[in-house]
């Protein structure tokens, strides 16, 4: 029992935390099948070269003094089995490397008015935890042409995003989601108040089963 408990029931992940843009891993034992846990969890964080120069720029919002209070699951790992999470999809962008070092840490250094702009955006989104959007959010800015001109990629964010969500919403209230749908909504139009599309949204008649 006990080589069964050390090469299946040794559990391992990684979580991040968007507040702070920090990744940890985890490890711990359990009793195979059962998933009880008969160990403490052993924390260690993880250190990013690309969230850390983020984090040193201030490019995104961290809070003064206080420790990551929100961890959002990016793997884990069952003995041999592993299952990626949906944070996976950011942190392994932030890990992605280009023909000259990590991708994102070398575009940063050469589009910094650019860089102040998208990485509060990407912060934004995984506090909301829709890593999905993340990669192409990434691949957006990733294709914009031109000098560091942070106007013209923030008004294509701008655009893209209220797109994106109301796709989203759409999506949800077809599916009888319609409390996460609202909850989506609300979020989308306190960052666009102004936008129409998301207005008709608001307005528009529920339709009830």
């Amino acid at each position: 029992m006990a080589g069964v408990i050390l090469v299946k029931g040794h559990v391992t992940g990684s979580e991040f935390a968007p507040s702070h843009f920090q990744t940890r891993d985890f490890s711990f034992y359990e009793i195979p099948f059962l998933h009880l846990q008969i160990t403490p969890i052993r924390r260690n964080v993880a250190t990013d070269p690309t969230a850390r120069q983020i984090r040193g720029a201030s490019l995104i919002t961290v809070p003064r003094g206080k420790p990551p209070t929100t961890w959002h699951l990016v793997e884990l790992w069952r003995g041999p089995t592993g299952t990626p999470a949906i944070a996976g999809l950011l942190t392994a962008e932030l890990g992605l490397e280009g023909s000259q070092g990590l991708f994102w840490k070398q575009w940063n250094q050469q589009f910094p008015a650019r860089a102040s702009v998208l990485w509060p955006v990407v912060q934004r989104l995984a506090q909301r935890e829709l890593y999905l959007l993340v990669p192409e959010l990434l691949q957006l800015a990733r294709s914009q042409r031109g000098g560091d001109d942070a106007t013209e990629l923030a008004a294509a964010i701008d655009a893209w995003l209220i797109e994106q969500y109301s796709e989203l919403i759409v999506d949800l209230r077809a599916a009888k989601r319609t409390e996460l749908a609202d909850e989506l909504l609300q979020e989308a139009v306190t960052d666009y108040p102004e936008a129409s599309q998301l207005d008709s949204l608001r307005n528009a008649p529920q339709v009830n089963e």
